[in-house]
């Protein structure tokens, strides 16, 4: 699979996994025109192998599974071991690759209804 591919590109798959809990979490919902949809702030904390306490801030968008956890839910996450800060969610990033690609589908739809257009246009 190209997940696991791009894991260990990156390195993640060397890096340690541990499970992350949710502290805090603060769901927002935004109208906007076309739809509605919401976010959810979320506060992950975690303990490293030397016994350290890290916190970070993530963001989430209602399309992804992330998005139904509610404080005291875990998920697995990895971290560096030479930087317990930095940390890697499988979902998160397949959550914001699912997210670029329709918003590149959407562009090329738009782009070749427009070159249509001025082809049709011009003859």
């Amino acid at each position: 699979m190209l997940i696991e591919l791009w894991e260990k590109l990156r390195g993640y798959d060397k890096w340690l996994e541990t499970s992350a809990t949710v502290e805090e979490t603060n769901v927002e919902e935004f109208h906007v025109r076309g739809g509605n949809f919401s976010e959810s702030s979320d506060v992950l904390r975690w303990t490293d192998t030397q016994g350290n306490r890290h916190r970070t801030g993530i963001t989430i968008n209602d399309d992804s599974p992330l998005f139904q956890l509610v404080r005291g839910s875990s998920i697995p996450i990895r971290y560096n071991p030479a930087d317990p800060e930095q940390f890697y969610i499988r979902e998160l990033l397949q959550t914001r690759v699912r997210a670029l690609v329709r918003g590149l589908v959407f562009a090329f739809v738009i782009a070749g209804i427009l070159i249509l257009a001025g082809l049709l246009r011009s003859r």
